[in-house]
């Protein structure tokens, strides 16, 4: 019998299909935890070659019947959501500022009734993701911002989180669930499939050949990223009980500007060159500490900017490590 001491073995991941939550999958499978995915079927299948690997219903976390259905089905212990709207490419951030209804019912309706479907089943574990957009601009801030900073969303996927954040502490304070939630910063990584600053950043690498030219617009801000895989680490180690103890963290993998990220492609490419015109940021966000996850969850992100950079220039196949 597993004790409350053990990782989970067995972890339902809702939204296991999308950009993030296939990488979190994947990470969990390599560990050799039983998984099952829950969410809507995606354009893109990041998952196509670990089928048969996992259990999988079809569904959308407004639906509380069938999340309920489908955490007695999954024998869960624990559950992982990275389930947020969004509609096309456009991203969460444009998707959410765009249709505000819609990303209220999914972002924050959703994720209550996945904690309400958790409580009923006696699932106390559940991990979600979060945003660093839940703070304001740039300038409003001194410094690094830590978890105790001031939240004051500037896009309404922002506030989302705020009140998917509150909406957590309600459940971790009037129920005593162990609910924990990591604030991403810009996700890079394979596998990434919508518009937006990230997807700018690919570019730089997916243009990457010797000898080639790629003309680039972008603001020279200092940028806060990571890649999917630390991400679902990140996950991971917050999933194993104690080691994430608190509500909230602030998760990070370096920071750096589109110049840096530039430079690397070009080092990594022989004669490949990069031409960068700077253009001001629509919108700014305060640099994070990390460091309070860092020290609760002993963990270090493996995967600096040079490293990064070269994943994005040769992303490898990634295939099942689970034992049969």
């Amino acid at each position: 019998m597993t004790s409350r001491s053990d990782p989970p073995q067995s972890v339902l991941v809702i939204g296991g299909r999308g950009f993030v939550g296939s990488a979190v999958v994947r990470r969990l499978l390599a560990r050799g935890a039983e998984v099952h995915v829950f969410g809507p079927k995606m354009a893109d299948d990041l998952l196509a070659d670990l089928a048969g690997h996992f259990g999988e219903s079809e569904g959308s976390v407004e639906d509380r019947a069938a999340l309920a259905d489908t955490i007695a089905a999954s024998g869960a212990e624990a559950i992982v959501t990275t389930a947020a709207y969004s509609t096309g490419r456009n991203g969460l951030m444009r998707s959410g500022d765009a249709e505000n209804d819609k990303a209220l019912a999914v972002n924050v309706g959703g994720l209550r009734t996945v904690f309400e479907a958790a409580r009923e089943a006696g699932i106390a574990r559940v991990v979600w993701t979060s945003s660093t957009v839940v703070y304001g601009p740039a300038d409003a801030y001194d410094g690094r911002v830590d978890e105790d900073a001031a939240r004051a969303p500037i896009t309404f996927y922002g506030l989302t989180k705020v009140l998917g954040e509150d909406i957590a502490r309600y459940y971790r304070d009037r129920h005593g669930m162990e609910i924990t939630g990591l604030r991403l910063p810009l996700v890079l990584g394979e596998g990434l499939w919508y518009a937006g600053a990230a997807s700018a950043i690919a570019a730089v690498a997916s243009a990457a050949r010797p000898g080639a030219r790629h003309a680039a617009r972008f603001h020279d801000e200092p940028m806060d990223l990571m890649h999917v895989a630390d991400v679902a680490e990140a996950v991971i180690a917050a999933l194993e009980p104690g080691r994430a103890p608190r509500a909230v963290y602030n998760i990070n993998g370096f920071t750096a500007r589109m110049a840096d990220i530039a430079a690397a492609a070009e080092r990594l490419v022989p004669g490949y060159r990069v031409d960068l015109a700077h253009e001001p940021a629509a919108l700014t966000f305060p640099l994070i500490d990390d460091s309070r996850f860092r020290r609760d969850a002993a963990f270090a992100p493996a995967r600096g900017l040079e490293a990064v950079v070269a994943a994005m220039l040769s992303p490898s196949e990634t295939t099942c490590t689970k034992s049969a």
